[in-house]
């Protein structure tokens, strides 16, 4: 059996960067100061003229790590200047986060807790485990070792939705930063720009509350990075992991182009964390980063890669709907293979018989939007994508082809579910697909692996 993929919130574009607005001021430890004196040092840090500034309270989320207990994270909120903010509401998981104590008022809600500032300046304060356990083998996708921590914003911060006083809902916008108080020796990494050690800047386009996302990397790591088609991609090795930073970005310099190109993708940064046992044995993609075990190869013996498909699912700007998981994860394998053979990685025999192996291992006669089986999105689907490839380009005479749908899905986002993919295909083939889909989606019958004919 080929080991299943899980897959994180999918990456949003990137937006425009903002800048800061009028001083704020904060504290700390009860000492106060003034941001009007780093207004212009922040600017600067930012990259975003003066002239664009928006932001109309700061937040700080400051976690702090301690050598003796580094299994509990102590997480403390910064807010300055939220006279517009009524009242968070913070959603999590029972037993995922404790000790809540901070300024204002706090209440418990169904699912969470319901926080009042309660003033211009304000704070909160909790305490997040660090270890979480994952599926039947009890795995874990958020652990502490002694000396290094792999884990997510998920695991550390709730999910979060605020609400402003009545009539200053307009142009309400956070400046927020991510900082990591550390261990001495540690060192952190995130899918996020750095503006000083340990410091991260924060951003969500469109949203009210700029919150911290995708995966972080805490302690005694090897970090390597390399710059590749406008992208700085980042790895941070924990101990024990044998990945071959050199041969990774080679790999990536014949295939993450093109793989950006077709999800019309323009990431600053993205960050790859490799870490060994008890760590979760596949990969699990999240913003502008990834988690993949430090076993896991850049090839598989069947040819796929587990690293393009990943950073397809850290690049693409949709979301998939209840019945598109064979359209997200077909979409993703078949193109960590077929990337390769565009750049000569692998010849036409070694992907001859990758597809002989989607087709073997398998899960047909099935109905493929009702299925989250691995043999049927990470077998089934990719093979049903190739066959779609094959008969786009037959019906345009070579004009057209499964990128087209693909970028065409990317550039307008949102959700994609089995319809949208079907008009879309027959949209960019100028003819209707209703037999192929009926019969090889739905019905789940195998397609030949003749070119454009089943």
């Amino acid at each position: 059996m080929r080991s299943s993929r899980p897959v994180a919130d999918a990456a949003p574009p990137s937006g425009q960067r903002k800048a800061l607005a009028a001083p704020l001021t904060s504290s700390y430890g009860g000492h106060s100061f003034s941001f009007r004196s780093l207004a212009t040092l922040l600017l600067l840090a930012l990259g975003a003229p003066a002239s664009s500034a928006k932001e109309t309270f700061s937040i700080d989320y400051i976690v702090t790590i301690s050598k003796t207990h580094p299994q509990i994270a102590d997480v403390r909120w910064e807010l300055s200047g939220v006279e517009e903010v009524r009242y968070m509401r913070l959603h999590f998981p029972a037993g995922r986060l404790e000790g809540f104590a901070g300024t204002g008022t706090l209440r418990t809600i169904p699912g969470g807790l319901e926080w009042i500032p309660g003033g211009p300046y304000a704070h909160l304060t909790y305490h997040a485990p660090i270890d979480h356990v994952r599926g039947q083998h009890e795995r874990y996708d958020s652990y502490a070792a002694p000396n290094w921590i792999v884990t997510r914003a998920r695991d550390l911060f709730p999910r979060i939705t605020i609400n402003c006083q009545p009539g200053k809902e307009e142009g309400v916008k956070s400046r927020a930063r991510l900082i990591f108080r550390l261990p001495s020796g540690w060192h952190s990494a995130a899918g996020l720009p750095a503006v000083a050690p340990n410091v991260f800047r924060l951003n969500d386009p469109g949203k009210m509350l700029d919150r911290p996302h995708g995966w972080f990397a805490l302690g005694e790591f090897a970090f390597d990075h390399q710059e590749i088609a406008g992208t700085m991609m980042q790895v941070a090795r924990a101990p024990g992991s044998r990945l071959q930073p050199l041969e990774l970005f080679h790999f990536l310099d014949g295939t993450f182009p093109a793989l950006k190109k077709l999800l019309n993708a323009a990431p600053q940064t993205i960050l790859m964390v490799s870490a060994p046992d008890p760590m979760w044995h596949g990969g699990i993609s999240g913003d502008s980063s990834l988690f993949i075990h430090a076993d896991r190869p850049l090839r598989t013996p069947d040819k796929t890669s587990p690293y393009l498909h990943e950073l397809f699912h850290v690049l693409q700007p949709y979301k998939p709907a209840a019945d598109a998981d064979w359209i997200e994860e077909g979409l993703a394998e078949f193109y960590s293979l077929e990337l390769q053979r565009r750049a000569g990685s692998i010849d036409a025999a070694a992907y001859t018989r990758a597809l002989g192996y989607f087709e073997r291992y398998g899960l047909w006669n099935v109905d493929l939007t009702r299925q989250q089986d691995n043999a049927a999105t990470n077998n089934s689907a990719p093979l049903v994508m190739y066959a779609l490839d094959q008969h786009i380009q037959h019906a345009t005479a070579g004009k057209a082809r499964l990128d087209d749908v693909v970028t065409r899905l990317a550039v307008h986002g949102g959700t994609v579910d089995t319809e949208r993919f079907r008009r879309t295909v027959n949209a960019v083939a100028g003819k209707k697909f209703t037999k192929f889909f009926e019969r090889h989606v739905v019905q789940g019958v195998p397609p030949s692996l003749g070119a454009g004919h089943t």
